[in-house]
């Protein structure tokens, strides 16, 4: 008889694999053109076309628009499901990047982030409507009918507050570079550059989102409760809105090539 398979060895030399840390690469490829498209999205805005939506729904729909649309969806998909599952398998076997608790914490909800995000690709995939600032009014609206309701999307504003002051703070102490593998000093100077600027852009886009939440959660105003494409779009509306619209959507897109440098150069 032959040796009995021990699961957890299994488990590990999959997770280890070259196939599956290959999908989970490019699934930070996708992160970093999704973050390109908004972006891109974001600066049209700043210009006046009132039909874009700078946010992930935005940016799926582009891609479903695009030749191969359906072909591009499923590599989406299975890519965004590959690193969330990896995340979490990595959360679970190795207490994450930093074989910590803690850090396995952030690493499991990192993973459903992820797989969050393969949703709305395979609604689209299979014929349906994405719909984020309907989506995000009707939930509101069913919040603002209670003071409870109205709690937690404060608490929800707060949390994304918190959420943009960690990625501000993150790229200007650069506290992600030991997430990237060793390289020459040029081209580290380059890449850190790079997420210095898209880490600050993305949670100043998140400060906006969150403050856009609580603002209307105060007034009971679930009309104006739309997501990342309308607190971008109310951006726009202030002083010199289409210049910081404009700027935040160039930070984006170099959040995004960071994305592409990340995919080849973390650690995995």
């Amino acid at each position: 008889m032959g040796a009995p398979v021990n699961g957890s060895e299994t488990v590990h030399e999959v997770h280890e694999s070259r196939i599956f840390t290959l999908i989970a690469r490019s699934g930070w490829v996708v992160t970093g053109l999704l973050h390109v498209i908004i972006g891109a999205l974001a600066i049209a805005v700043a210009f006046g076309d009132r039909r874009a939506r700078p946010d992930e729904v935005g940016a799926f729909e582009v891609i479903a628009a695009a030749p191969l649309g359906p072909v591009l969806l499923v590599a989406v998909i299975v890519s965004l499901v590959g690193l969330g599952v990896w995340m979490l398998a990595d959360a679970i076997l190795n207490g994450g990047p930093m074989h910590r608790w803690t850090s396995g914490v952030a690493s499991a909800a990192q993973g459903l982030v992820y797989l969050a995000l393969a949703v709305p690709p395979g609604i689209l995939l299979f014929g349906g409507d994405l719909q984020s600032g309907r989506n995000s009014r009707a939930l509101s609206r069913f919040l603002l009918d209670s003071a409870a309701g109205a709690v937690v999307l404060v608490l929800v504003g707060v949390g994304i507050a918190v959420g943009g002051v960690y990625f501000i703070v993150k790229g200007i102490r650069r506290r992600f570079s030991w997430e990237l593998r060793p390289m020459t000093e040029r081209r580290g100077r380059a890449v850190r550059a790079l997420g210095a600027v898209g880490y600050v852009a993305r949670g100043i886009a998140f400060l906006l989102l969150a403050g856009l939440i609580v603002v209307e959660a105060i007034q009971v105003d679930p009309n104006d409760v739309t997501g990342l494409a309308g607190a971008l779009g109310a951006l726009r509306r202030g002083f010199l809105g289409e210049f910081w619209l404009a700027s935040i959507g160039v930070g984006l897109i170099i959040y995004g090539i960071y994305g592409f440098a990340r995919a080849r150069l973390a650690k995995i």
